[in-house]
């Protein structure tokens, strides 16, 4: 049977070095993203208030939805805070 060799100190400190550098979502990416919830149930519930002829349910509502859906979803998962790193060489 092989022994289970000890990982050297430095391969760990490399290690732990890898796992900070991965951008976890943020508390911002949260909120970015519940607002996008909370916009396309808005045009969900402005397309049911309307009769299927209105312009409410026609053009308001898909517009309403589209935004949510194409704006604020994408925009909370994509979303990172610059690191104090990346501002001072901008």
């Amino acid at each position: 049977m092989s022994k289970i060799q000890p990982i050297p100190q430095k391969k760990r400190a490399a290690k732990a070095a890898a796992t900070r550098q991965v951008d976890l979502p943020q508390k911002s990416n949260y909120v970015i993203l519940i607002a996008g919830v909370v916009v396309i149930l808005l045009g969900y519930v402005v397309m049911a208030a309307g009769d299927a002829t209105s312009p409410l349910s026609v053009t308001v509502a898909p517009i309403i939805l589209i935004l949510g859906y194409c704006v604020l979803v994408p925009l909370g998962i994509i979303y990172r805070k610059k690191s104090p790193d990346q501002q001072k060489s901008l």
